[in-house]
């Protein structure tokens, strides 16, 4: 079952996810420039989002990090190890996952791993339990692992293999290079958000003024304005947000059925709320969709950015947003006249009361708040299943 999210979402001044020149990112879609947030972007702001505010249990939470020295070896010496000897085991268990210490930067890795809390305590616990085998070797002139009775090595892939998932490796999925057993096939697709409308690009002159400078003698030829002269990027967009879950997939990744609803729920709850950081400060450009639509069905997903094919624009009498709603309700309409609806489960939509009139043919399925859509979303997507025995 595939779980969309489609969304319209305009944002004021902002500069939400800059290009290596510090410019807003961009594209080009139906022959003309675009505003662009990119996937990555999201996924990042989702995610924090997620842990920040979902009220699911920790295990379900994973961190990117190069750090996770500090947090393996107190595991090992909560069991009574000495420091020194459950730090060159925490080193050793690290190195197996492909990361080695960095020699550079003492107790970070030179590589990110992607890992759940429940997954390093399951990997000092492997330690732990096999420490009498393992202490032997750690004294050595080269510390190692056991090579056999155990293989450290492969105990500890197989944990990270065979074991459910954290929600967020689970949702947004983990690469390995060095242990591809471990990899985790995402179960969220997520696309770059591009503008409905045509991008005109700005730019925000600033200064930075010395507060203590003695400007009282400054002849006519001196500069007695700024310290500091820039220039931002920035520009005033309506985006297309889409995402995808791939509930068989999450259902795989996690290992059981137990939280699918909440991780789902969890996820779509982030995705529609959170906001990307960059250039926050400067801009606070803080605003919440103001239409929200949820399609789950079976098969391929189906986006609906070809209803942006064609820039937006404010008319006399409708405004951007308003404009941008009515195409999205169309192009639904022409895609089930084309294809037909026999793979759509569910269906439902929350706008803003001044936007609702837009809708024609969703307006039947048009539900009272973003709470009630996700409420009966998630029903039709897990409850339905379990009741049909599939």
């Amino acid at each position: 079952m595939q779980f969309e999210i489609h969304v319209l979402q305009s944002f004021p001044p902002a500069n939400l996810n800059r290009d290596e020149n510090g410019m807003p990112k961009s594209t080009v879609f139906g022959g003309r420039s675009r505003a662009r947030i990119s996937s990555q972007c999201q996924k990042r702001s989702v995610r924090l989002h997620y842990q920040a505010y979902s009220t699911l249990h920790t295990k379900n939470y994973a961190s990117r990090s190069r750090s996770w020295l500090a947090e393996l070896k107190p595991l090992i010496m909560n069991a009574g190890i000495a420091e020194e000897l459950a730090e060159t085991a925490a080193k050793l268990a690290l190195k197996e996952l492909g990361a080695d210490e960095d020699p550079k930067n003492q107790g970070k890795t030179k590589t990110i791993l992607f890992l759940g809390q429940t997954e390093i305590e399951a990997i000092a616990d492997i330690l732990i339990k096999n420490w009498a085998a393992i202490e032997p070797e750690l004294k050595g002139k080269t510390p190692t692992f056991p090579k056999k009775d155990p293989n450290l090595a492969k105990v500890i892939e197989k944990s990270l293999a065979t074991t459910g998932k954290p929600g967020d490796v689970a949702l947004f999925g983990r690469m390995m290079a060095s242990l591809p057993s471990v990899n985790v096939d995402a179960a969220v697709q997520m696309a770059h958000a591009i503008s409905v409308n045509k991008l005109q690009q700005e730019f925000d002159f600033f200064t930075a003024v010395d507060d203590l400078s003695d400007t009282s003698d400054l002849d006519s030829n001196d500069d007695a304005g700024a310290d500091h002269l820039g220039e931002t990027g920035y520009n005033s967009s309506t985006y297309y947000r889409f995402t995808v879950v791939d509930t068989n997939q999450l259902a795989k990744n996690l290992g059981s059925d137990d939280q699918l609803a909440a991780i789902t729920h969890a996820f779509a709850e982030a995705f529609i709320q959170a906001i990307p950081t960059g250039h926050q400060n400067g801009f606070a450009a803080h605003s919440l969709p103001a239409a929200v639509l949820v399609i789950v069905r079976e098969g391929q997903p189906v986006s609906l950015v070809d209803a942006f094919e064609d820039p937006i624009a404010p008319t006399h009498n409708k405004s951007l947003l308003a404009n941008a709603l009515f195409r999205l309700d169309e192009h639904f309409a022409e895609l089930i006249k084309m294809y037909g609806s026999q793979s759509i489960k569910f269906k439902g939509i929350v706008t803003r009361t001044q936007l609702a009139q837009q809708l024609n043919h969703l307006a039947e399925v048009e539900q009272p708040s973003i709470e009630e859509l996700l409420k009966n979303a998630i029903s039709a997507t897990y409850l339905e299943k379990a009741t049909s025995g599939n």
